[in-house]
C-alpha cells in the first residue's frame, strides 16, 4: 500500500490461518481495491493459492507478493514501467536483498546467482526466454523468489494452470513455461526483500525437496526445449551434483553446530 505506484487491486489471500492474521487483514477492508479472501480449511499448496489468486485477478500485469517478504515502494513503478515499453517480456524481476527470520538484511541474491556468471545479474538485462530457460533455468532456478517477479498477465493465462502438486519447485516450472513463450527482463537494482528460513515449504534437509520437484520440472523443461534424450539425462545428472552438493553443505554446517553445543 506505499507503492509509488498505485493503479492496483489488491486481493489477500488467507490460507486458514491458525494465528490473528483473520484480525490483522480486516483492518485492510475500508482501503479502496482491496479483497479479502478466507479458506476455510487449508489448501495444502501454496501454489493453488497461487491459481485462486490468478483466478481472481483482473489487472493487465500480476504480482504474488508472498506473506514472508516485503518490496521497495518503488517496486511496481520499476517492474511496470518494463513491462509497458517491452511488449515481448512476459516475466520482469528485480534483484533481491536477503533477510534473515529477525529481518536483518544480510546480503542479497547475487550469492544465488554467481556460480553461473558472476557479472551478469550485476546489471539490468534482457533475454530471450528460451535462451533463459536453455542456459541458466536448466540449471538452477535463477528466478529463486517470486515475490520479485511481475507477470504479463495475457502471458500468464496462455500457461495456466500452475500445477499444484509441487510443494518447492512449482514457481521454477512457472516461470520455465512463461519464458518458453515470451521474454524475460532482470532490474539490478534490489526492489525486494526475500525473508528466508521463514517458509513451511520445505520439510527436508536442502536439496531433497529440490530433486524430488526438480527432476519433473527438469524433464519438463527438456521436453520445452527438444532435448534429445542423452541431453536431458546430462541436465538432471548436473542438476543431482547440485543437489548433494546442498545436502553435503547442510550436514557439513549441523554437524559444525552440534559440535559446538556440546563442546
Amino acid at each position: 500500500m506505499n507503492q509509488t505506484y498505485q493503479d492496483y487491486d489488491l486481493i489477500i489471500l488467507d490460507d486458514a490461518s491458525t494465528d490473528n492474521s483473520r484480525e490483522v487483514l480486516g483492518r485492510y477492508l475500508d482501503r479502496p481495491g482491496v479483497s479479502l479472501h478466507y479458506n476455510q480449511i487449508n489448501s495444502g499448496s501454496v501454489f493453488r493459492q497461487w491459481e485462486k489468486g490468478f483466478d481472481l485477478a483482473q489487472g493487465e500485469y500480476v504480482w504474488v507478493a508472498e506473506s514472508d517478504d516485503w518490496a521497495d515502494p518503488r517496486f511496481l513503478q520499476r517492474l511496470v514501467s518494463v513491462l509497458e515499453t517491452n511488449a515481448e517480456v512476459g516475466v520482469a524481476y528485480a534483484q533481491s536483498w536477503i533477510v534473515d527470520p529477525a529481518f536483518k538484511v544480510t546480503g542479497n541474491a547475487l550469492c544465488w546467482t554467481e556460480d553461473l556468471d558472476p557479472a551478469r545479474w550485476e546489471r539490468d538485462f534482457f533475454s530471450e526466454g528460451r535462451a533463459e530457460i536453455s542456459r541458466y533455468l536448466t540449471v538452477k532456478n535463477t528466478i529463486p523468489n517470486a515475490s520479485a517477479v511481475l507477470m504479463r498477465r495475457s502471458v500468464l493465462e496462455k500457461v495456466r494452470p500452475i500445477d499444484a502438486g509441487f510443494r518447492l519447485c512449482g514457481d521454477w516450472l512457472h516461470w520455465i513455461r512463461m519464458l518458453a513463450i515470451s521474454d524475460l527482463a532482470f532490474v539490478a537494482e534490489p526492489l525486494n526483500f526475500w525473508r528466508l528460513d521463514s517458509s513451511n515449504a520445505r520439510v527436508a534437509a536442502p536439496g531433497t525437496l529440490e530433486w524430488i520437484e526438480g527432476e519433473r520440472v527438469l524433464s519438463q523443461a527438456a521436453g520445452l526445449l527438444g532435448l534429445s534424450e542423452s541431453e536431458r539425462d546430462k541436465v538432471l545428472l548436473n542438476f543431482l551434483r547440485k543437489c548433494w552438493a546442498w545436502q553435503r553443505e547442510h550436514i557439513e554446517i549441523t554437524g559444525r553446530k552440534r559440535e559446538k553445543r556440546t563442546g
